[in-house]
């Protein structure tokens, strides 16, 4: 499957690699969500760093699946950490993103899962 998740502490990961449909995005975080070993509280880290399909998504794309993802916030504390280690990825997320925060959500793009993960843990650690 080309969008999958898992957990690893407080956080919902979702991977895309590949090429996917636009629907396997949120379809795969309501499962995630729905998943009985779903952690309490969770926070959201979307890793494109093997995405194929971030290529082929127009601007409106973009803003549809923020639409989506605004959409589903509160189940996820309204944080997303996104990776995406290239520069298009970069600059497709940021548009996103701004429609997102415009809405409520606390949204951080980084260039390394590292990063976007040590970034929601240290959220998670501010609120306990």
């Amino acid at each position: 499957m080309p969008v999958t998740y898992r957990f690893d502490s407080n956080i919902v990961t979702i991977e895309m690699v590949g090429e996917y449909s636009m629907d396997d995005i949120p379809t795969t975080i309501l499962n995630s969500l729905a998943d009985s070993n779903c952690p309490a509280n969770p926070s959201i880290l979307i890793n494109l760093s093997e995405s194929l399909s971030i290529y082929k998504r127009s601007s409106k794309d973009v803003i549809t699946m923020a639409r989506s993802l605004v959409s589903l916030g509160k189940q996820f504390n309204n944080c997303i950490a996104l990776v995406a280690p290239n520069d298009l990825q970069y600059g497709l997320m940021r548009m996103g993103s701004v429609f997102s925060e415009e809405h409520g959500m606390k949204v951080e793009i980084f260039r390394t899962f590292a990063k976007a993960r040590q970034w929601l843990l240290s959220l998670d650690s501010h609120t306990a």
